[in-house]
This record gives structure tokens, C-alpha cells and sequence, in this order.
């Protein structure tokens, strides 16, 4: 049958269509080409982004869930480029998930401790009563007025950014060794450190332990955090990329509110407008600078220490206050009097 008439015509007859049909799609070939480069092109820079985007284990995470919604086979002919660099991390993200794993454990193990601490000290605390929360409710709360004192906010500027691009160890061991510099100095000059939130550091005199100069004492501690953290910055930038770093300082003196806050973690804490007002000093002073309310200046000249004072050109607007007068904690020269840290 092979040689019959009609098998050579269908032979015949296929092949003409083959080469016209060749002939027809050939100004196409180009395109076609054109189109897988901008396809390789497109996929090429799709990786590029997600790889900006995301971290090492999260990006595996999406390009294996992409590879499985486009066939479910586990390939794909736009994201399979990117396969060998996965296998690559692969290791290092599984490492990378131990050590977050066990990190994590050490965290959950020490809010533990904290907890048991604090409900072990609770319990202490109202134990002439068989219900805590009871004996909370039905006895006075520990609290009082401090007509003098002064506070303190001072926050790290470029911090959020900076942050966005380093490691959480990174994170932590820039605060942990400013912090722990803080409460050295805070410890030999007898200033209350009432909590960090993020990266602001807050502190006191006047309260919990009243005290005359207390506008005095604090205006040095804060320059003495000042040149601290100037230091630090220096010495940590060759491995955290901190010299761009700065410290912001706010300080405000007036009465405030304070007490014990019982419960599970029982706290000291202050209320009242002079928190408030400190912050917003601090928030609208500059980078490497200690900014003065007027009331915590005036403390300032009244003492005798006129000298240390900048008047603020431009006036600050505050929320909820209008324009405030403050000053800049003047540094001074050699030799003249000035704030600068003795401890």
C-alpha cells in the first residue's frame, strides 16, 4: 500500500503544505524571539524584585508555592531560573530557622520567668487576702502628687530606618549597649530610669525621690547621654553602620502624677501633662542636641546656670500647647562653665 498512487499524493501533498506554511510563518520567527527574551527578561527581573522584597526563607516559600499553582508538577519555565539559587539557601535558611527557633525559646522561657516573678510577688503583696484581684479593688492605691521634678525623653534619631536594614540581633545590641550606658550613668547620678519604649529612653528627678536641683541633675545626665552615645556610635559603626546615628533629647519640668500600678506586672509609673510636654520637646529638638522647655530653663538660671542656656530662635508649635519659647543645652568651651559629664 505504501506505493500506491494515492500514498505518494498524500506524501506529496503534506510536504507542499509544510514548506508554504514555513514560508508563511517566517517574518513571524523574530517576534516569536523578541518574546522570549522579554519573557526570560520579565522573569529574570521578577526574581530580582522578589529577592529585594523578601528574605531568603520567605522568597523560597513563594517561588515553591508559584511553581505548584502554575502546573503542579514543582517547575515552571519563568521561575525555574531562580531554582539553583533556592537550593543554594536552602541550607542556610534552615539554619537560619533553628537559630530563630531557639531564640525564640530563650524569649518565651524568660516571659515566663518574668510572669512567675510577678504573680509570686503579687501574691505577696496582698496575701492578707485569699483573692488578689479583691484585695486590689478594696485597698487604696499606692499614688501621690510630685509638684517638682523633671523629665526626660530621648530618642534615637534615623533609628526606624536604620532598623529596616539591620538584623533583630543587630537591633537589640545597639539598644541593649546604649541603654546599659544610660543606666550606668543613671546610677551614679542618681536619676530614676522610668522605661524605654522602642528606642526612647525615659528618666527622672524630683520623682520617686524629690529633690531640689532636680532640673540641675537631669540637664547633666542628659549631656552626659549625649556624649555617651555619641561614643558609641563611633565604636559600634565599623560593624552596625550606626555613624549616622544621632540622640534627640527633650526636657521638661512640673508636677506630675506617680504611683504603683498593682496587678500582674505591677509597675511604677507618671501621669500628667509634664509627661507629655516632655515629649513633645524631645520630638521637635534636633539630632545630637539636648532642647529645653522654658520652665526647665528657668530652673536653670535660677541656679546660677545662665550660662548653659541657647534661646531657640524659631518658636516651636506644639500640639494642644501653640508656640512654645525653649532653649538648646548650650555646649560649652574649654574651660568655661558648661553641663559636660564628670562621672
Amino acid at each position: 500500500m505504501a506505493d500506491t498512487p494515492l500514498f505518494r499524493a498524500v506524501n506529496i501533498l503534506t510536504a507542499v503544505i509544510s514548506i508554504i506554511t514555513s514560508i508563511y510563518l517566517l517574518p513571524f520567527v523574530p517576534n516569536l524571539l523578541d518574546g522570549a527574551d522579554k519573557l526570560y527578561l520579565e522573569a529574570t527581573t521578577s526574581k530580582k524584585i522578589i529577592a529585594k522584597m523578601y528574605p531568603p526563607q520567605i522568597r523560597e516559600r513563594l517561588l515553591n508555592h508559584e511553581r505548584s499553582r502554575l502546573d503542579g508538577s514543582g517547575r515552571s519555565s519563568v521561575l525555574d531560573d531562580s531554582t539553583e539559587e533556592v537550593e543554594m539557601n536552602k541550607e542556610s535558611c534552615k539554619k537560619r530557622r533553628r537559630g530563630s527557633d531557639a531564640i525564640r525559646q530563650r524569649i518565651q522561657e524568660y516571659i515566663l520567668h518574668r510572669q512567675q516573678r510577678s504573680k509570686e510577688n503579687t501574691l505577696r503583696d496582698v496575701q492578707t487576702q485569699e483573692d488578689p484581684e479583691c484585695a486590689i479593688l478594696d485597698s487604696v492605691p499606692i499614688a501621690d502628687d510630685f509638684n517638682d521634678t523633671s523629665i526626660m525623653f530621648a530618642d534615637i534619631s534615623s533609628f526606624t530606618y536604620w532598623a529596616s536594614q539591620h538584623s533583630p540581633i543587630e537591633v537589640f545590641t545597639l539598644l541593649e549597649s546604649l541603654f546599659f550606658e544610660f543606666d550606668l550613668i543613671a546610677n551614679k547620678m542618681g536619676v530614676y530610669k522610668l522605661s524605654t519604649v522602642g528606642d526612647c529612653y525615659i528618666a527622672s528627678t524630683g520623682v520617686p525621690y524629690p529633690q531640689d536641683d532636680h532640673a540641675i541633675v537631669l540637664t547633666q545626665f542628659a549631656e552626659c547621654c549625649r556624649q555617651k552615645a555619641n561614643e558609641l556610635f563611633v565604636t559600634l559603626s565599623p560593624k552596625l553602620n550606626t555613624c549616622d546615628l544621632g540622640i534627640r533629647i527633650g526636657i521638661h519640668s512640673g508636677p506630675v502624677t506617680a504611683g504603683v500600678l498593682r496587678g500582674d506586672k505591677a509597675r511604677f509609673d507618671f501621669f500628667g501633662d509634664t509627661i507629655n510636654t516632655a515629649q513633645r520637646i524631645e520630638s521637635t529638638g534636633k539630632p545630637n542636641s539636648v532642647h529645653l522647655s522654658s520652665e526647665t530653663a528657668q530652673l536653670i538660671e535660677q541656679a546660677g546656670k545662665g550660662s548653659w542656656l541657647l534661646p531657640r530662635k524659631d518658636a516651636v508649635k506644639a500640639k494642644g500647647k501653640g508656640e512654645l519659647k525653649t532653649f538648646w543645652l548650650r555646649v560649652a568651651e574649654e574651660d568655661e562653665d558648661d553641663p559636660s559629664c564628670m562621672v
